[in-house]
């Protein structure tokens, strides 16, 4: 498929940072798959793993349509989504350690990995949305 001209109205959406939100999103959907798998949820099973594939060729898609300036953005945003994901990885996991003071129940380990990793990303998203909030004032 040819890329889009720069002055084509789709490709002002075609950012780095919808590549790393597209990413993230993939190894959240990802990290769910033991869960059904153990619990037997076929039918869930089947829509994660379709929508995750949906995801991740979207974002490969995106990826190539980048101009090479843009794409030498996106390892660096790779790397601040990978500290954000380990970030949110380490306060669902303290928030669990604390759970039996908190009279709550303790997860087990695959819930307190997909809940980190979900807190990670919507982390980094709130970061690129500040960011950008920055850079247009």
């Amino acid at each position: 498929m040819p890329k889009l001209k720069p002055d084509h109205p789709r490709a002002r959406n075609l950012t780095p940072q919808r590549v790393t939100v597209l990413a993230g999103l993939a190894v959240v959907m990802l990290a769910n798959i033991p869960r059904f798998l153990m619990s037997g949820d076929n039918t869930r099973l089947m829509l994660i793993v379709g929508f995750a594939v949906a995801v991740t060729a979207l974002g490969v898609y995106i990826y190539r349509q980048l101009p090479d300036i843009a794409k030498d953005e996106v390892p660096m945003l790779m790397r601040r989504l990978l500290v954000w994901m380990v970030v949110g990885l380490a306060a669902m996991a303290a928030f669990n350690f604390a759970a039996p003071m908190l009279d709550r129940v303790q997860e087990g380990g695959l819930e307190v990995l997909v809940d980190g990793l979900t807190l990670g990303l919507v982390a980094h998203v709130i970061s690129l949305w500040m960011h950008r909030g920055r850079k247009d004032t």
